[in-house]
């Protein structure tokens, strides 16, 4: 039968239309299954760098508990950052169909921000001698110096067990709107940033070093002589002399400082008291067991950065697992280069531009 020619149009556009949305639906159920292989794809991806991350690690880990055993067997237990078998950088190397990154940096070589108090009887007091230290080196690292002594305040309010805001430019809970005051400790230097006076224009404008001073360790943590950087030792060692850092750099210029009688030797450290030295010797030292391992991993063109800080305990003797232990792991954005190793204030002089190149930049839109 033959359709009148009004309904023959009306027949062809019905079939073009249910051509037209098969045609929608079939490339739109392409699309989805090519976004589905690409996220799986992508998914896989990232695990596999993890897991050359994670091998890479492994053998950071193992670096360390030889370079213990080698000092066990010396009978010297000294950590710097020039003889050490961690203290080196892995330059970007084939792995499989990856390559891979890596340094190794001495957590205590930067100042802890956990100084500023002092365990007391399951409680936190705070240390006068720690705020003022952190004050110092805020001074010599911010943008705006003149905030140091509003955040080395806020800082110890933000660490001390009580509510009480002890100095006119803290703050405690009340201070804060729309967070509290942990009264414990601090788990990572970037709690800083949870200050209610920290902004992103006090810091200096560079590649993110800034956090390379500090990190957040046990309270009774001390810090190396032999790795810390010149702006950590003028603020911890400032009230003993304006020229005590120097004295450190060209002690441990002639090689590491193996002990701390020969501090005790120079000047400024031998007109000490015994009261002074004292508290000397409980905030430095010249051993180190806090390490942080930095990890790239780029495959094809995907790249992650892992990093984990690892705890070496000098009196485990029962097993590998025990002689080192991850604290954390955390996959970060790659903003820029691998830290240098040991301790990026202590040797960046003697970084060269070849020492810097890194990876390629990161293209990974999963991380």
């Amino acid at each position: 039968m033959t359709l009148p020619g009004k309904q023959s149009g009306v027949a062809l556009i019905v079939v073009l239309m249910i051509f037209a949305m098969v045609f929608t639906l079939a490339v739109e159920i392409v699309r989805q299954q090519e976004g589905y292989m690409t996220r799986t794809e992508n998914l896989l991806n990232r695990d596999r760098r993890y897991q050359y991350a994670m091998a890479a690690e492994k053998v950071a880990v193992q670096g360390l508990i030889d370079d213990l055993e080698g000092d066990q067997e010396e009978g010297t237990r000294v950590d710097d950052c020039q003889d050490e078998r961690w203290a080196v950088r892995l330059p970007p190397s084939p792995y499989e169909d990856a390559l891979l990154s890596a340094t190794v940096q001495d957590l205590q070589g930067r100042f802890n921000l956990n100084w500023l108090v002092q365990a007391r009887e399951n409680r936190f007091i705070r240390d006068q001698r720690g705020r003022r230290a952190l004050q110092r080196l805020l001074q010599s690292v911010l943008a705006r110096p003149e905030q140091a002594r509003t955040l080395s305040f806020e800082m110890t309010d933000w660490i001390d067990s009580n509510n009480l805001v002890d100095g006119v430019e803290g703050g405690e809970d009340a201070e804060y709107r729309q967070r509290r005051t942990p009264n414990l400790p601090v788990a990572h230097e970037s709690e800083l940033r949870a200050l209610r006076s920290f902004g992103l224009e006090a810091l200096p404008d560079d590649d993110g070093s800034f956090w390379s001073y500090f990190t957040a360790l046990p309270v009774d943590t001390t810090l190396n002589l032999n790795t810390a950087s010149t702006a950590v030792l003028d603020a911890v060692l400032g009230p003993y002399g304006a020229n005590a850092a120097t004295a450190v750099e060209e002690l441990r210029s002639e090689g590491p400082i193996t002990e701390l009688g020969a501090l005790f030797g120079v000047a400024p450290f031998n007109d000490l008291d015994s009261e002074q030295r004292q508290v000397l010797q409980q905030r430095v030292g010249v051993q180190s067991s806090y390490f942080q391992v930095m990890i790239d991993v780029q495959l094809q063109e995907q790249r992650s950065r892992l990093v984990t800080r690892i705890f070496r305990n000098p009196e485990a003797n029962e097993s590998e697992q025990r002689r080192a232990s991850v604290i954390s792991r955390q996959v970060v954005p790659v903003l820029g280069p691998l830290e240098p190793a040991c301790n990026p204030h202590y040797n960046a002089p003697q970084q060269t531009a070849e020492d810097n190149n890194t990876l390629e930049p990161n293209r990974d839109t999963e991380n």
